[in-house]
């Protein structure tokens, strides 16, 4: 990472929405990365001023929320599939209806399950033999490491100004423990 990339990411302005581990181990992947400007904001109080950030990580885990559908700003919405993770990007000018879905976690697994199933892509087992896991409610903490992991650097590289996958494309990855 040059120095310059360095800067731009301590400077960036990232708000984290979520539960207790989720929050722990997003804020320290950020933090790792070199991220300082880090507004956590629990599940319960999803009302603050979110303008003033430059992006949104949200743990969409516990539901679906509607909080992020206005803002101008990318959404990162990282995902708990129990044997891995998956992560859905939102940039200011993409589809928002997403955000509402009424079990988002389900969709997006349903979802990037499909996609793998129709364009045979390999190693995307894990997700398909997880989804009644998924839909029984079930969590991992390696998955929600994962998560935050993928989360950060997502966040990393947006910060910098790198291309990164946005809806309708996503990030899947089998966990790293």
């Amino acid at each position: 990472m040059t120095r310059e990339e360095k800067r731009r990411i301590a400077g960036y302005r990232i708000a984290v929405v979520g539960v207790g581990e989720f929050i722990d181990s997003i804020k320290a992947e950020l933090q790792q990365l070199g991220f300082e400007s880090i507004q956590i904001i629990s599940s319960s109080n999803k009302q603050p001023a979110i303008s003033n950030f430059d992006v949104i990580a949200e743990n969409v885990n516990e539901g679906s929320s509607c909080m992020s559908k206005e803002t101008d700003i990318p959404l990162i919405l990282p995902f708990d599939f129990v044997n891995g993770a998956g992560v859905i990007v939102v940039m200011p000018d993409d589809e928002r209806d997403i955000i509402c879905k009424p079990d988002l976690r389900q969709w997006a697994a349903t979802y990037m399950a499909g996609y793998c199933a129709f364009w045979n892509v390999d190693g995307c087992e894990w997700l398909r033999d997880s989804l009644s896991d998924i839909r029984n409610g079930v969590t991992s903490n390696a998955a929600l490491k994962t998560a935050a992991h993928i989360c950060a650097r997502i966040a990393a590289n947006i910060a910098v100004g790198r291309e990164v996958k946005h809806f309708s494309r996503f990030y899947l990855c089998k966990n790293l423990e």
